[in-house]
């Protein structure tokens, strides 16, 4: 099982942790690793002045954006399944 936290303390989540969470959403949905992979909202990750922060497994990423959880995902959740086709994957 793979654990993404997503910090939705008051400085991340005025940096837009909502919209972060929610493109997590889609590509766990996309990729169907659901049963895989554990999101969940977490407060303060000692970083609160470095915008959105997330942690996959014991990693933690500061300045995330909506535009970089594609990135994140592929790199750090994805790169850990075995790809089987187009849009789905098996772990």
């Amino acid at each position: 099982m793979i654990c993404i936290e997503v910090c939705v303390g008051s400085s991340c989540f005025l940096r837009g942790s909502s919209k972060v969470i929610a493109e997590f959403q889609r590509l766990i949905a996309e990729y169907r690793v659901n049963a895989s992979v554990h999101l969940k909202g977490c407060f303060c990750l000692d970083h609160c002045t470095q915008g959105v922060s997330v942690k996959i497994d014991d990693t933690v990423y500061r300045e995330t954006y909506p535009g970089d959880v594609q990135r994140l995902f592929e790199e750090h959740v994805l790169s850990r399944f075995e790809v089987t086709g187009a849009g789905s994957t098996e772990g």
